[in-house]
């Protein structure tokens, strides 16, 4: 089958190409593995981290509960803002599967071959686990299955102390948590202004 445009990724890159397509009226194939539609940022990024941080200050929420209140919020919104939306663009279909380039204008998923004469290649990334002896064996979270633990740490080590590394310090710290922030920079969030940062690692701290 021939499309105007093949989108891969149904995260909020691909999903933006999509909307723009149907305005356009392009014949457009969508297809996404992984994450489910959404992406990143609805289903394990900024939307349920800061809905975590939020819940923390609710003293009736223990830890369980939260990550269940967090993952009914993601799914009201995927279901509002992403699967409801993609209902309405008339001009875009939708394929769960991973695709594969056979040639230069084809890709087949799930056995099926499709054609395009243009592309967009929106398909996210995934969560480097470092090479660190024995982590395999004592087990470790990352950013998406943590945002799904329902079991509430004693102690957690975090190694980052990027954005993401201090959203999850804070949601475990204010939780009840024993945190241990892991940054192989001279201070949290690298980027930062030293000023800033070093007030910032007070307060945290505190």
């Amino acid at each position: 089958m021939k499309y105007d445009l093949i989108i891969i990724g149904a995260g909020s890159g691909g999903f933006a190409s999509a909307i723009q397509a149907n305005e356009l009226g392009l014949k457009t194939l969508m297809i996404n593995s992984g994450l489910p539609i959404g992406g990143t940022c609805v289903n394990v990024g900024c939307v349920p981290s800061k809905a975590l941080i939020h819940y923390a200050k609710n003293k009736n929420l223990n830890f369980s509960q939260a990550i269940e209140k967090e993952l009914a919020l993601v799914a009201e919104l995927r279901k509002e803002k992403y699967e409801n939306v993609l209902k309405s663009l008339k001009n875009v279909e939708f394929i769960e599967g991973k695709a594969k380039f056979v040639s230069e204008n084809e890709i087949e998923v799930l056995g099926r071959r499709f054609q395009a004469e243009k592309f967009i290649i929106a398909n996210g990334s995934t969560a480097n686990v470092p090479n660190i002896e024995g982590i395999e064996e004592i087990g470790y979270l990352t950013h998406v299955t943590a945002l799904s633990n329902k079991n509430l740490p004693q102690s957690i080590a975090i190694i980052g102390a990027g954005p993401l590394g201090l959203e999850f310090s804070q949601i475990y710290s204010r939780f009840g948590s024993k945190v241990i922030i892991l940054e192989k920079g001279s201070s949290i969030f690298p980027p930062g202004e030293k000023e800033l940062t070093q007030r910032l690692k007070e307060i945290l701290e505190k």
